[in-house]
């Protein structure tokens, strides 16, 4: 009797362990920052009558059946003090809007339109758009010099240790993206906030970063602060978008 008690707690944990999903690291993530592939971007656009250059931080994403551009909808806040739009729309006067590495514009990728583009979504305040975050595009054409990243889709640990990786405002501009190492202090579903674990020279204008766990998948973007944390959008958010807009993806692993 006691020998099959035994067997009978043995089998779960075998089968547990069979069926866990086994995470491969991407190839790169072991290796120098300074090696890594270009996945951090800034971001130019333009209007009829002003151009943003190197303005917030953006970054590609692979879905799992194509590549869509990214960045922080909170820039809207910006178009709306500046430009007097209202809404989650670039409006008439939208020109173009490109991505591309800091100081390497030759490895430039063109905007071809605003997925979740929505002239009934107000543009509100940081309060607001920190749980809504995201904005996301189809792309005129991809440039295989660019990394798009991969989607990590199981939420952020309290206490686990991610990894934003962009520019800040005041990084110079010939410098690779510095790589902020942060730790998740709660996660509430469509952001999450975090403690950085090492001191940023540049805070100011990171926004749009990607975040990343220790395999290199992304978990989040950077999005702001509060205090003395820091704001993360969540992924829970971006795939939320792509069931609302039809984008096929990939999560049955990560």
């Amino acid at each position: 009797m006691k020998n099959k008690f035994l067997i009978l707690i043995s089998l779960p944990l075998i089968l547990g362990c069979q069926n866990s999903p086994q995470i491969i690291k991407e190839p790169w993530v072991e290796k120098p920052v300074s090696s890594w592939p270009d996945f951090a971007l800034t971001n130019e656009i333009s209007f009829t009558d002003t151009t943003y250059y190197d303005i917030a931080n953006a970054f590609l994403v692979n879905t799992g059946f194509d590549t869509i551009g990214v960045s922080c909808k909170h820039l809207f806040m910006v178009f709306e003090n500046q430009l007097g739009l209202t809404s989650i729309d670039l409006g008439n006067t939208f020109n173009y809007w490109k991505m591309y590495p800091k100081n390497h514009k030759e490895k430039v990728v063109a905007v071809k339109r605003l997925i979740n583009k929505d002239s009934n979504e107000p543009i509100g305040q940081f309060n607001t758009l920190k749980a809504r975050d995201w904005v996301i595009f189809e792309l005129q054409e991809q440039n295989k010099q660019l990394y798009p990243l991969k989607i990590r889709y199981t939420p952020v640990k309290n206490n686990e240790i991610v990894y934003a990786v962009g520019w800040g405002a005041k990084q110079k501009n010939n410098g690779k993206p510095a790589l902020i190492k942060l730790q998740c202090f709660k996660n509430l579903g469509p952001y999450f906030y975090i403690r950085p674990l090492n001191t940023d020279p540049h805070p100011a204008g990171r926004s749009g970063s990607p975040v990343i766990d220790k395999n290199g998948y992304l978990v989040g973007i950077v999005s702001g602060q509060e205090g003395n944390l820091g704001v993360i959008g969540g992924v829970e958010c971006l795939t939320m978008m792509f069931d609302k807009y039809g984008i096929e993806y990939n999560n049955s692993s990560h």
